[in-house]
């Protein structure tokens, strides 16, 4: 019999972590040092993490409660929350302009009856475009051809879509074709043999780990990326790799 126990074959950073309480329920992970012992039992290295609240309460509140969630050790990345209002816009300009905003996550504006079209997003896409910081965008929060649309008009934007499920299978194609800069984040792609396949005609970089934890547990996921017919060098860059190249980061920052 097999061994039960697994350890990463390359080093790890989860791009999808959320933190905090959300307004349905507790979260298991109530302080960073609870977070971090998570992820050690999975041989996560790193995680970026964005607050609860700033994924469809409020992006400014939830960015000002993210900040009692950095460890001084740097394993815990933020993510900040962003939408096309003023209010957002000024936050993450000043985080810019203080080198500490590495990336952003598009807030729920759809329930909110705002579209993905450049018509409502131009100054903020524009915006992080000019300032290259990469946006993670929850497929769930937007129209598939509303995304098209918008990310055709900003050629320059880094994206990483987030929470394809097997229901995307027949968009993901055209999604990754469509949009050059795109990056397809994995924590609920789950189609047998996608992967691979995905990998095989797209190229390892443009794809990347990340569980969306507690939403979904961290270690199906890494598991199933260690078990695929991948090399390990394709392992490496979509566990950790191209995270690392998006955010521009190097060891211990």
């Amino acid at each position: 019999m097999s061994s039960l126990n697994f350890s990463p074959l390359v080093p790890v950073i989860d791009a999808n972590v959320c933190v905090g309480n959300h307004h349905t329920g507790p979260s298991p992970c109530q302080s960073p040092a609870q977070l971090l012992e998570e992820m050690d039992f999975h041989g996560v290295r790193r995680a970026v993490i964005y607050h609860a609240q700033g994924e469809q309460i409020s992006p400014t509140d939830g960015n000002l409660y993210l900040e009692d969630w950095l460890d001084g050790e740097g394993r815990l990345i933020p993510q900040w929350s962003v939408a096309p209002v003023d209010t957002s816009m000024k936050q993450i300009a000043e985080l810019h302009s203080q080198g500490r905003a590495k990336s952003a996550r598009l807030h729920d504006c759809q329930s909110a009856g705002l579209p993905f079209l450049p018509w409502g997003y131009d100054d903020l896409l524009s915006f992080l475009s000019e300032a290259g910081i990469p946006l993670w965008i929850p497929l769930m929060y937007v129209e598939v051809d509303h995304l098209v649309t918008t990310l055709k008009a900003y050629p320059d934007l880094r994206t990483v879509l987030i929470g394809a499920h097997y229901t995307h299978a027949l968009v993901v194609r055209g999604l990754l074709d469509a949009s050059p800069h795109a990056v397809l984040e994995l924590s609920r792609y789950e189609p047998i043999g996608e992967v691979e396949a995905l990998v095989d005609r797209f190229g390892a970089d443009r794809f990347t780990y990340g569980s969306w934890y507690p939403r979904y547990a961290m270690g199906p996921i890494l598991f199933y990326l260690h078990h695929t017919r991948m090399s390990k060098e394709d392992l490496a860059m979509i566990c950790a790799g191209n995270t690392e190249r998006l955010l521009g980061l190097t060891e211990g920052t």
